[in-house]
């Protein structure tokens, strides 16, 4: 007895790529995530309509995936690698520095902490960041 269901060469492919897609997503936890998250809509929309919080934070999520999606592709694999790298940074900083430890400085403080390589290259990379927000800024003109 036939199923009647015949595919050609690219339906197969695609079949075989939406199966390992649907294996990695099992390997990593996020097909049960999917699946619990999907059985569980209603009473995650209710959570994050009574939560003030939640629905601030899935309007900025939703934001920034708006943002994110406008990029072209090389950006958006720039994008995705830099904020890795920046973010692991960012983190390692965060957990290095004890902010009741950190004490004010002056200008003389500012002056001397700029003789510091770390520093510089820090500013470097805050004045880089400065410099493509105002080019894309003038753009959106």
């Amino acid at each position: 007895m036939s199923s009647g269901l015949e595919f050609n060469e690219v339906e197969v492919q695609a079949l075989k790529d939406l199966l390992e897609v649907a294996l990695e997503l099992k390997r990593s936890g996020l097909l049960g995530m999917l699946k619990e998250l999907l059985s569980s809509t209603e009473s995650i929309m209710e959570g994050m309509q009574s939560d003030l919080s939640t629905f601030r934070l899935g309007l900025l999520l939703g934001a920034i995936l708006e943002a994110a999606r406008r990029l072209d592709g090389e950006k958006a694999i720039s994008l995705k690698m830099n904020t890795e790298d920046a973010s692991y940074c960012l983190f390692n900083s965060l957990a290095a520095t004890k902010p009741g430890e950190v004490q004010p400085k002056g200008m003389m403080g500012l002056m001397s902490a700029l003789r510091d390589p770390d520093v510089q290259k820090g500013i470097g990379y805050l004045i880089a960041i400065a410099k493509n927000l105002g080019a894309c800024l003038n753009q959106l003109k």
